[in-house]
């Protein structure tokens, strides 16, 4: 790679410790204390080929680069669910032009959720759903016609990727919904913690404009327990799980509304399968089952996966880093699929013991029933 950039994604921070060029001790270890009870999902150590002189050892002096962040965190290298990136620039062409390049790890984190925190994304939720809605549809007059939520039924049109990126950084979900427009009789199941919420913007608008197609039959949130304490939560039964019908959407704005305020994010994985197999009760006609899950949080209930007996479409956010291998697995399991914003993967089942796949960057084997990453 010629020059590593810092990668900014929807309720993603970054925290960069930094080296001098030539030096292996870190710059300012004071900023550590940012990450005082964070999630820790990514980190990325680059560096720049560029060598004053011919013997000198690149790789050495990366190993004491890693051994200077040990010494700060070793927590970090114990954590196996943290994804770990080496990138080589090898734009320089001088000693001037590699001191200006990063030199050191860049931590992706999501901070500590705090009830203000919380509060806050609420209301931006609520206003980027209204701005979005105002801004594609006309309104319509006070008398007269057939209408939709106060929308004139025939003035309710789709909305694209173009009109989204106006206030959304990442139209995953929104693309994939366009793409696939062969689904029917949907039940959809969206995660409602924190980070996912600029994403379940995208579901209800591109909902609230399709209503009329019928697209969608049942939809199912979920926010991982309400506000159980982690430690209370069990598999298959932690709960925090909401049911609804798509036809009014005031009432399904409502029931997404209770889910979003009784959750508060507590650890990192996610009841997904819980959900699912509670949708499947509820909707036992529904043809298309979707998953809309956030790619950084496992799933808490992941050894459940064999009780779901149809297909899992899975839209997965959030997919920069590569894709979690738990949600490969599900798709795999359940005959599914995975669709990310760039592409649709539809033949995950047809992978046999010690095949690989790519997808995009990243190169995945099966070993021993469950995906790898290469």
């Amino acid at each position: 790679m010629a020059k590593y950039q810092t990668v900014k994604t929807p309720g993603i921070k970054s925290l960069m410790l930094s080296f001098d060029f030539g030096s292996n001790q870190l710059k300012d270890t004071s900023l550590i204390k940012q990450l005082k009870d964070a999630r820790i999902k990514y980190i990325t150590y680059a560096y720049s080929d560029y060598k004053k002189e011919a013997k000198f050892k690149q790789d050495e002096f990366n190993r004491e680069r890693f051994y200077s962040l040990y010494q700060q965190l070793p927590a970090v290298f114990k954590d196996t669910t943290i994804h770990w990136q080496v990138i080589n620039q090898n734009e320089a062409k001088d000693q001037a032009s590699a001191a200006k390049l990063l030199h050191g790890f860049v931590l992706y984190y999501r901070p500590t959720p705090t009830m203000a925190a919380r509060k806050k994304e609420i209301a931006d939720f609520k206003k980027k759903i209204k701005k979005l809605l105002d801004d594609v549809e006309p309104k319509a007059s006070e008398s007269g016609g057939d209408y939709v939520y106060g929308y004139a039924r025939d003035s309710v049109t789709t909305i694209s990727g173009a009109d989204y990126i106006k206030y959304v950084k990442d139209t995953t979900v929104t693309a994939v919904l366009d793409r696939n427009k062969n689904w029917k009789k949907m039940l959809i199941h969206c995660d409602l913690t924190g980070s996912m919420m600029p994403y379940a913007a995208q579901l209800f608008v591109w909902h609230r404009l399709n209503i009329d197609k019928k697209k969608a039959q049942y939809f199912v949130f979920f926010n991982d327990g309400d506000n159980t304490p982690d430690a209370q939560k069990k598999v298959g039964k932690t709960g925090g799980i909401y049911h609804t019908k798509t036809s009014n959407f005031k009432q399904l704005m409502t029931v997404a509304d209770t889910c979003i305020r009784n959750g508060f994010g507590g650890d990192a994985p996610e009841n997904d399968v819980e959900a699912i197999l509670s949708g499947l009760q509820k909707c036992p006609d529904c043809e298309d089952i979707i998953l809309i899950a956030d790619n950084w949080a496992n799933m808490r209930d992941y050894r459940l996966l064999s009780k779901i007996n149809k297909p899992v479409k899975i839209i997965l956010c959030g997919t920069y880093f590569g894709i979690n291998t738990q949600y490969l697995d599900l798709a795999r399991a359940t005959g599914g699929s995975i669709h990310t914003i760039e592409a649709d993967i539809t033949n995950l089942m047809k992978l046999r013991e010690g095949e690989k796949i790519k997808i995009g960057k990243y190169t995945f084997l099966i070993k021993n029933g469950r995906f790898v990453k290469v």
